[in-house]
């Protein structure tokens, strides 16, 4: 406890002298230990500038894939840290608002550029970018990186999350990853619970934390999210349950219409409630409206 208390003193001191939204989550990451590119990382300034506008793709990829090309003919396969790079990109990601889907559109479209990159010599390597070497590693790290309550949460913290959620939905929905099982985590946590006061956080901070990055699954997989249909439920019973329900979640372990529905019927909840943050009231109203708009696209 005396560790995430120095840690949100650390953080409360950059929230205060941080005019940059951007530059409090750098610290933040940093105070928490999320997993995010190396300071002296070769990658992520590479990744801001495409971010930022001042390089366009076909300049950033060549500042990234050339020196791993370099690498890969030299076999010195081990000196190219992939992680830092999939790092640099989450992180960029974390940085960007969701209502800015055309800029995390920019960076979704640098990981296809990466998948879809070819080595004019050696093409029997091709495959270390076709396969997207250790992303699905790293985006399953960066997603424990989630808000915990400590005397409430930090919106730069939420807004983070929010952001990284929206990320990996429009990942899935681009086809470059199936990180499709995050939703149901990221549901359960903000629909299917119950929440109630505790000593960390009311139930409204609770919901404010948590139902923003769950609505970005809709707003970024769009009509793909209700279309997964697919019964989870473990068939040996040493193994995990990773889509099980939350507590209000009757249903089985599962993406199907009556889950979607349910959702749908809690986002609806949320929205109508006058004590939660006028932002995730919102959010929460947006997706119902998106939810009905994809559910008359399957009908036509």
């Amino acid at each position: 406890m005396a560790r995430v208390e120095k840690q949100n003193r650390e953080i409360r001191e950059v929230i205060k002298s941080s005019q940059d939204p951007g530059v409090s989550i750098d610290q933040i990451a940093r105070i928490r230990g999320w997993f995010r590119p190396q300071d002296d990382s070769v990658y992520y300034p590479v990744v801001q500038d495409y971010v930022n506008e001042k390089i366009d793709i076909k300049e950033a990829s060549s500042k990234i894939f050339n020196p791993i090309e370099e690498k890969i003919l030299a076999k010195k396969l081990d000196d190219v840290n992939f992680m830092d790079l999939w790092y640099s990109i989450i992180h960029s990601a974390r940085r960007i608002s969701f209502r800015q889907s055309q800029k995390h559109d920019r960076v979704v479209d640098l990981v296809a550029a990466f998948k879809n990159h070819e080595m004019t010599t050696n093409t029997k390597y091709n495959y270390l970018f076709s396969s997207l070497t250790d992303f699905s590693m790293a985006c399953r790290e960066a997603y424990n990186d989630v808000p915990e309550a400590h005397d409430g949460f930090f919106k730069e913290e939420v807004d983070a999350w929010t952001s990284l959620n929206f990320f990996f939905a429009r990942i899935t929905a681009k086809g470059l990853g199936d990180f499709a099982i995050f939703s149901i985590w990221a549901m359960r946590e903000a629909l299917e619970t119950d929440y109630k006061d505790n000593a960390e956080a009311t139930a409204v901070q609770q919901y404010d934390a948590y139902v923003p990055a769950a609505a970005t699954w809709v707003l970024g997989m769009g009509r793909d999210l209700p279309q997964q249909e697919k019964d989870l439920t473990p068939t040996d019973p040493n193994q995990g349950d990773p889509a099980r329900g939350g507590e209000l979640w009757k249903g089985k372990s599962e993406f199907s219409k009556e889950r979607w529905m349910f959702w749908k019927k809690r986002f609806t909840v949320v929205g109508e409630m006058k004590e939660v943050a006028e932002e995730t009231r919102d959010v929460a109203r947006d997706v119902v409206q998106y939810m009905e708009r994809a559910e008359t696209f399957e009908h036509v």
